[in-house]
Order: structure tokens, then C-alpha cells, then sequence
């Protein structure tokens, strides 16, 4: 697969708009808490917490520093 290294950083972004209070559904939490449990044998706990209360605006800023560091936005530039 190619650009493997940015598949955390992916990950963890949907997690976490996906855990704010507006936009929670549970099936996109388990397909991500099974990814996170056989891809790198981790759980998402911890990562669960710090987005506990957090709104989607609150949220976003975090994110965008993850999807720093992946080409997403070059994506977003290309598909326009």
C-alpha cells in the first residue's frame, strides 16, 4: 500500500471528528477501534478521552495539525 505512514494520521482524524457530540455513530467507531486493534494493536481509549465534549469546530484545528502530516491537502488541491 502505498503512503502507509500517513494511514495513522487518516485514522485518528476521522476518529476524532467522529467522536465529537453532533457527528458520533458507533458503527464508524468500531470499524476504527478494529483498524487501530489490528493495525498497530493498539485501542482508541485514550485517543476516545481527549475528544470527550469537544464539538467538531473545537476539534478541527487538532485534526488539521494530524492531516499535516499527510498530503491531504495537496488532495484537496487536486480534486478541485
Amino acid at each position: 500500500m502505498k503512503k502507509l505512514d500517513e494511514l495513522k494520521f487518516l485514522l485518528v482524524s476521522i476518529l476524532a471528528i467522529n467522536q465529537t457530540s453532533e457527528h458520533r455513530d458507533s458503527d464508524i467507531s468500531s470499524i476504527l477501534d478494529y483498524a487501530f486493534r489490528r493495525l498497530y494493536g493498539s485501542n482508541t481509549n485514550l485517543l476516545t478521552l481527549a475528544c470527550v465534549g469537544k464539538t467538531k469546530e473545537q476539534i478541527m484545528p487538532e485534526v488539521q495539525t494530524l492531516l499535516g502530516y499527510t498530503q491531504y491537502k495537496n488532495y484537496l488541491e487536486q480534486i478541485k
